[in-house]
């Protein structure tokens, strides 16, 4: 959107040749696609490279540094790229055909720097954004619908780390620290069932649905089993750097809650209602029954094809701090 904002303003199709002649002929439309492929998929590896234990090994002030010398290399090799459209793959491997066939930097390359680079800045400023609040909850913001409370059913998944006390003794805290930051990285994972992540809770998590999102195809309980795996898939790399494999336990419920806007100077999304006290007693109740997952009856009934799922009712129990009862049960995969 930023380059094609580009030439719309400026009127300056120079910087939009046919790059390296991949294309049959000369299409600014067709270029700037392109283009914007490549600079999302450069996004997407930076992204890669400061997710994780490497970003822990350097300050963030390099860390900074670095991202704002890429945009301006990106920036600069694009430059380069449309001046020299008639170069092969082989001949960009030798360094010093860059600074051979440099163009000279005028206005017009100086315009497009200062335009790709503050258009990256404010790129991830918006990603990071949407990954805080939410793709939903941002459009929502924007219309203005949280200003009032408003009553919504939705799902929520109380998801926490067993024997956590224990493992922070053996790990101590800056190490324990590392080990929640990996796996709320893996927690991700539940993005591709429909869930957002509501609020991170130590060494547990808030996820939510909102209704027909959670029980098309047992989102819900998919991507608890989805974390699962995750975390098995990484088992090999937990054991080398904390000498153990995490495991997770997760309550489940559906019902009626109040989505509101709530501070003035730091804003935030707040969900209230007793749905949510309902599904943490749930999910305090796994030890006990010594199971992964606990959901309770009224979302059982919900789900249309829960009989893809092992399932066994555990019983009506007496929640803490609940008058009445709640019909529970346990889901397992099927073998």
């Amino acid at each position: 959107m930023a380059l094609a904002a580009y030439v719309f303003y400026t009127q300056d199709e120079r910087l939009f040749v046919n790059y390296l002649n991949l294309l049959e002929k000369d299409d600014i439309y067709g270029n700037t696609v392109l283009l914007s492929f490549f600079v999302a998929s450069f996004f997407t590896l930076l992204d890669a490279v400061f997710i994780g234990w490497v970003v822990r090994k350097l300050p963030i002030r390099i860390i900074a540094f670095f991202r704002h010398v890429l945009y301006l290399l990106m920036a600069l090799l694009i430059i380069f790229l449309s001046a020299n459209k008639n170069l092969t793959f082989e001949q960009l491997q030798d360094y010093e055909i860059y600074l051979k066939n440099m163009p000279e930097l005028g206005i017009r390359s100086l315009r497009f720097t200062l335009w790709f680079y503050f258009s990256c800045i404010l790129s991830t400023m918006v990603r990071g954004l949407l990954r805080k609040i939410g793709l939903s909850n941002v459009l929502q913001w924007l219309m203005g619908t949280l200003n009032k409370p408003r009553a919504e059913k939705r799902i929520f998944m109380f998801v926490d780390m067993r024997s956590s006390v224990t493992i922070a003794e053996k790990l101590q805290h800056k190490k324990f620290s590392y080990l929640v930051q990996d796996v709320f990285n893996d927690l991700a994972v539940v993005e591709n069932y429909g869930g957002a992540i509501y609020q991170y809770l130590g060494d547990g998590a808030i996820i939510s649905w909102n209704l027909k999102k959670g029980i098309r195809n047992n989102n819900c309980l998919k991507a608890f089993f989805a974390f699962q795996k995750v975390i098995r898939r990484n088992r090999f790399w937990y054991k080398k750097r904390y000498g153990l494999m995490p495991e997770f336990k997760a309550g489940l419920h559906v019902g009626d809650i109040m989505v509101l806007q709530v501070g003035r100077l730091k804003r935030d999304i707040s969900y209230n209602g007793d749905t949510l006290n309902t599904t943490a007693r749930i999910e305090s109740m796994c030890n006990e029954y010594k199971q992964d997952l606990l959901i309770s009856g009224i979302l059982y009934e919900s789900l249309p094809h829960i009989g893809k799922f092992k399932t066994k009712e555990v019983g009506n129990l007496k929640l803490k701090g609940k008058s009445r009862g709640v019909q529970v049960y346990q889901v397992q995969q099927p073998e």
